[in-house]
C-alpha cells in the first residue's frame, strides 16, 4: 500500500511517438522518480486527445508493483495521459492556526491538539499526468480540466530543456494558489545523492523551475482543502503531479 509520502507518476515509453505507434505507459507509486513500488489501481485512467476529447486507454494491465497502459497514438498533436482524479484512502485531520495536520495515523507528526478541537474526516484525491506529442505541439489537451487541484503549464511540457526555466501555474478550483510549496525530483537524484527540490509559487500561483539534469522529473503539489459539496468527507487531501522528460541543452 502506498504511504502518505509516495507520489504517483505516469511514465510513457516515448514522449514523442510516431503517428500510429502503440506506446506503453508505466503508472505506479514511489517516493523516488520514477521507479515502481506500488501499482496505482483506478477506474479513472483517461486519454485526452489534442482536441480535448476524452477516452480510455486501449489496454490496462495491473501488476504487483505497477500498472501498465497501452495506447495507439492515432492523432497528431499533444495527448494527455492521466490517472484522472482518483479518490483513495480516508484519514483524519485537525485544523490548527490555519494549517491542516494529519492525526490518528502512523504517518502523523507528533503535535499538541487542544481539547475540543474538531476532528475532520478526509480522503485523498490524486491526479498524475504526462503529455506525449506526435509531430507539432498544441495546447488542447493541456487546457482540459482534470480534478480540483491542477498544474497548468505555461511552457509546453514537450519543450523542457536543461538550464531553461519551466513555468506553470498551480490552480485550485480555477483560482491561483499563492505561496504554495511544490516538490521537484528526478530519476537521477539517487545517483547524485540529492533530495527533492522545494520551490514556492508566487502571488499569482506561478512556479518557475530550472533542471540541472536531463531525464525524467516529477513536479508535485500537495494540499488540503474543504471537500466538494456532497463528498463523503469534510476535506480532501489533494496531490497532483506532472511527469515530464527534460532534454539535454
Amino acid at each position: 500500500m502506498a504511504t502518505a509520502a509516495d507520489t504517483a507518476y505516469v511514465k510513457p515509453s516515448s514522449f514523442a511517438p510516431a503517428l500510429d505507434q502503440t506506446i506503453s505507459v508505466e503508472v505506479a507509486f514511489n517516493d523516488y522518480c520514477c521507479e515502481p513500488r506500488y501499482a496505482l489501481r483506478t477506474e479513472t485512467f483517461t486519454v485526452i486527445e489534442p482536441d480535448g476529447t476524452r477516452g480510455k486507454p486501449d489496454r490496462v494491465e495491473i501488476f504487483a508493483d505497477m500498472t501498465v497502459l497501452e495506447h495507439r497514438m492515432t492523432t497528431p498533436g499533444t495527448t494527455r495521459i492521466t490517472t484522472g482524479e482518483r479518490l483513495g484512502r480516508k484519514g483524519e485531520y485537525v485544523l490548527l492556526d490555519g494549517t491542516y495536520h494529519l492525526v490518528n495515523s502512523r504517518d502523523a507528526e507528533p503535535i499538541h491538539v487542544p481539547d475540543g478541537t474538531p476532528i475532520l474526516s478526509s480522503q485523498t484525491a490524486t491526479v498524475t499526468d504526462a503529455y506525449v506529442t506526435v509531430g507539432a505541439q498544441d495546447w488542447g489537451a493541456l487546457r482540459t480540466k482534470v480534478g480540483c487541484l491542477s498544474i497548468e503549464p505555461a511552457l509546453h511540457p514537450s519543450s523542457v530543456r536543461v538550464g531553461s526555466p519551466f513555468i506553470a501555474r498551480v490552480m485550485m478550483d480555477g483560482d491561483p494558489v499563492a505561496n504554495q510549496t511544490v516538490s521537484v525530483f528526478g530519476e537521477m537524484d539517487r545517483l547524485y545523492e540529492s533530495g527533492r527540490k522545494l520551490i514556492s509559487t508566487d502571488k499569482d500561483g506561478l512556479l518557475t523551475v530550472s533542471f540541472e539534469n536531463p531525464g525524467l522529473h516529477v513536479i508535485m503539489v500537495r494540499l488540503q482543502a474543504p471537500a466538494p459539496v456532497g463528498a463523503e468527507t469534510d476535506i480532501r487531501s489533494y496531490t497532483t503531479a506532472l511527469t515530464l522528460t527534460v532534454a539535454p541543452n
